[in-house]
Order: structure tokens, then C-alpha cells, then sequence
């Protein structure tokens, strides 16, 4: 019996892998098991290309049997002589195969109860939600459906609870000034007002690290991801943000951000005010309201003048798109709805697309107005999104 447990686990695992779950040496062993023959593979291709619950259980079902039958059967002849010389023994070998198949069905049920959760999993709009990394390494997790406060003391530092993020007051440090990091994960959004009154809004996947005072000549930031800027005016303080070598230097000013390394270029869009970005290879721009800075991943630096709304509209609740590429389009909802965009047919990728779509928005509705796009389709299973012709 316990060599059979491990084989009807495999199933287990099956499921596992669908729903991109495997732990430690769950990959391993279930890669063991696909080696041992041709016939393993064919079945977990066919788990693979069922569409719904119920075909996959079926299936799984089936493997399950098989694997049963074939080492009961292979126990039951090794034990046959026994059987027969001995009677007695039929019950020593009748109570665990009871124990055997009561394993099993419970098996088949907690496979069942992950296939269905797989099947059912919902897609949700981001919310309000960070990771607070402390200088000591403490990480408190920020969550708006929390209703508890998590201001703190902490040594002269007081972080407050807002209602869209936190805030910090501080007191004269005589110490080393240490720095907090602001982590926002896929579907998610927050803000946070520095010590100087600065309101800082981030987008879902960035990664903000901060002093949590200024110094005297300087107030400097560090950013990865998206954000949109509200930076408190002081003459002899300038603010800089500073995004994988490269600088944007500021005095008071409104602008939007978008680092995020995988896109192979930086982004900075001014509202008001006006600020300077500098590249790591010292090269720069001075950037006014309505124009846009984007420097690519060779190190080409170029100004435009741009509708600011294409590329501030999330702080206020919404996406809007202008012939743009659908590649992009999806990148920015999956990072909002915490899925995952797979192309059957990669020319799908240059189809443009132009609409208003409100931040919380149900995504099958968002999905359905895609499909106005022309001659390209969209399947949902559980939080993948797979992309093709009509």
C-alpha cells in the first residue's frame, strides 16, 4: 500500500502544475514520472488540452485506476499461494486494500477540489495593498481592509495611516538617517506622503526605496516600476528620482514615471512645473509641461510632446489607450489583474487599440471590449489569458 500512495499522488501533482503551483521536489518528481514512459506523457498532454474541470477529472481518473489496478494486481499474484494455503491471511490482505481504495477516493476528492478551484479561480481588479521593508528588515504588510492603524514610533519616525497609503513625520535624527522600501506587488496601488510633504502614487509591480528624512542639500529616491510625483517646492532642496542609473532632477513639480526594467526603456512625463532628466551616460533634457522623455535601452534619449492624460489616467482610477499596440495594452492590464498573456498567434501583438477603461472594471467586460478590436479572440482559463485569431 505505501508504494501505491506516492503513484496516486502524480495526480496530485498533475494538478499542481496546471495551476503553476509545484513546490521543492514536486517538479522533480513529476518530471520521474513523464520519463518512465511515452505512455505518462500522452496522458499528461491530454489532462493539458481538456478545457474544463469535468474533462480533466475524467481523465485523471482514469490514470488513477490505471495505477491502482496495475499494483494491486501486481500485489495480489505475488500474495496468491498465500491466499489460498492460507486463509486466515485473506483478511490481512482484504484490510488494506479497504484502507487502500478509502485512500484513494479521498485522493480523487482532494484532486476534484483543486480542479475546481483551478477552473474557478476569479479575476479580480488591483487594489490598495504594499510591503513596508523597514531598516531593520521588519516588513509589515499594508492593507487597506485592515481597519487597524499601523502608525508606530520609531525612534523619531512616525508612519501614519491614510486613507490611500501612509505618511511619515519625523522628528531631528542625530543618528544615520535609515531608509524604508515601499514594495507594491502585481494587482496592486498605494501612496505614501514623504516627510516633506511630497505625495508620491504607485502603480502595480514598483519597488520604492526612500530615507525617511531628507538631508539638508538634498531629498533623493529610488525607483523601480511606475509612479506619479507631487513634489513639494523647496529652492534649496532639490528632489531627484533615481531609476537604474539614470536621474530626474526636480524643484516642485508634477510628473509620471514608468521603469520597469523588462520594457527596455524609461519613461517621464511632465505636468507642471519642470524638471531635467539625465541619463547615466550624462547625456539630458529639460523637460516642460506636455512633454515626454523616453530613453531606450541602447542609450537614444528623445523629447516629444504628448497628451499627459495617456500616461497619468491610472493615479485617477483609469486606463486610456490611444492606437496602441495590444502588446502593451495587456501588459499594463495584467499587471493590474494579476494574470498572465500567452500569443498562439504573435501577430496579435501589433493589433492597436483605443478606448476608456475604468481601473475597476470587471475583466470580462474589459475582455469583451477587446474583442472589438477586429479578427482577435481572447480564452480565459483560471488567471491565463491566451490570445488568437478569430
Amino acid at each position: 500500500m505505501s508504494d501505491l500512495i506516492p503513484k496516486l499522488d502524480i495526480s496530485y501533482l498533475i494538478v499542481k502544475a496546471l495551476n503553476g503551483e509545484l513546490e521543492g521536489t514536486e517538479e522533480q518528481k513529476l518530471k520521474e514520472w513523464l520519463d518512465e514512459s511515452e505512455e505518462n506523457k500522452v496522458l499528461y498532454l491530454r489532462v493539458q488540452m481538456r478545457k474544463n474541470r469535468d474533462q480533466r477529472l475524467e481523465v485523471i481518473r482514469k490514470l488513477n485506476k490505471r495505477e491502482a489496478w496495475k499494483r494491486i494486481d501486481h500485489g495480489t499474484r505475488e500474495h496468491k499461494y498465500f491466499i489460498f494455503k492460507w486463509i486466515y491471511r485473506g483478511v490481512a490482505v482484504a484490510i488494506p486494500m479497504i484502507l487502500l481504495f478509502s485512500l484513494y477516493y479521498n485522493k480523487l476528492d482532494r484532486i476534484d477540489r483543486e480542479l475546481v478551484k483551478q477552473e474557478q479561480r476569479e479575476i479580480h481588479p488591483g487594489e490598495m495593498k504594499a510591503e513596508l521593508i523597514l531598516a531593520n528588515g521588519q516588513c509589515l504588510v499594508l492593507d487597506a481592509r485592515k481597519e487597524n492603524s499601523i502608525e508606530s514610533e520609531l525612534e523619531g519616525v512616525r508612519i501614519l495611516k491614510e486613507n490611500r497609503g501612509i505618511r511619515y513625520e519625523c522628528e531631528d535624527l542625530e543618528r544615520e538617517i535609515p531608509f524604508h522600501e515601499l514594495r507594491v506587488p502585481r494587482g496592486g496601488e498605494y501612496s505614501i506622503t514623504l516627510e516633506d510633504g511630497t505625495e508620491v502614487y504607485f502603480n502595480s509591480e514598483t519597488k520604492f526605496r526612500y530615507p525617511v528624512k531628507f538631508g539638508e542639500r538634498e531629498r533623493k529616491v529610488f525607483l523601480e516600476g511606475e509612479a506619479y510625483f507631487k513634489v513639494k517646492r523647496e529652492e534649496n532642496r532639490p528632489f531627484s528620482v533615481e531609476m537604474g542609473g539614470n536621474c530626474i532632477e526636480v524643484l516642485g513639480t508634477e510628473f509620471n514615471v514608468r521603469y520597469y526594467p523588462e520594457e527596455n526603456k524609461q519613461i517621464t512625463t511632465l505636468v507642471s512645473g519642470k524638471v531635467k532628466f539625465i541619463s547615466e551616460g550624462n547625456k539630458s533634457l529639460v523637460l516642460s509641461p506636455g512633454e515626454q522623455a523616453v530613453l531606450t535601452h541602447e542609450g537614444i534619449l528623445s523629447c516629444t510632446s504628448v497628451d499627459v492624460t495617456l500616461y497619468t489616467a491610472w493615479k485617477d482610477g483609469n486606463f486610456v489607450f490611444r492606437k496602441q499596440r495590444l502588446e502593451e495594452v495587456l501588459k499594463t492590464l495584467a499587471r493590474w489583474y494579476d494574470v498572465d498573456v500567452f500569443y498562439e498567434d504573435v501577430s496579435r501583438k501589433d493589433v492597436e487599440f483605443t478606448g476608456n477603461i475604468e481601473r475597476f472594471e470587471r475583466f470580462e467586460e474589459i475582455i469583451d471590449l477587446l474583442r472589438m478590436t477586429g479578427d482577435t479572440d481572447f480564452e480565459v482559463k483560471g488567471k491565463n489569458i491566451f490570445v488568437r485569431c478569430k
